[in-house]
């Protein structure tokens, strides 16, 4: 999957809306892959049916830095 969207992005044929759409998941992939490195707490919460869910909770706060024209097409993933 990752691979195909490595070739569509490279390929000088792809439509610009294709381009910015698989570019897009690839970034989405990475910053999710780099948040799962962070350290976190289990967590658990009441749902709104009252059941309880055990999820995690982020250790610290989390603060993004963009670096302009390579950073700043990560920025509303990370949000």
């Amino acid at each position: 999957q990752i691979r195909g969207m490595h070739t569509l992005i490279r390929d000088s044929q792809t439509t610009k809306h294709d381009f910015v759409f698989y570019s897009d998941r690839l970034i989405r992939l990475v910053v999710e892959h780099g948040l799962g490195h962070l350290p976190f707490t289990e967590k658990q919460v009441i749902t709104p049916t009252g059941c309880v869910y055990s999820g995690v909770d982020f250790c610290k706060r989390l603060c993004g830095v963009s670096v302009i024209r390579s950073g700043e097409s990560m920025e509303n993933v990370l949000r």
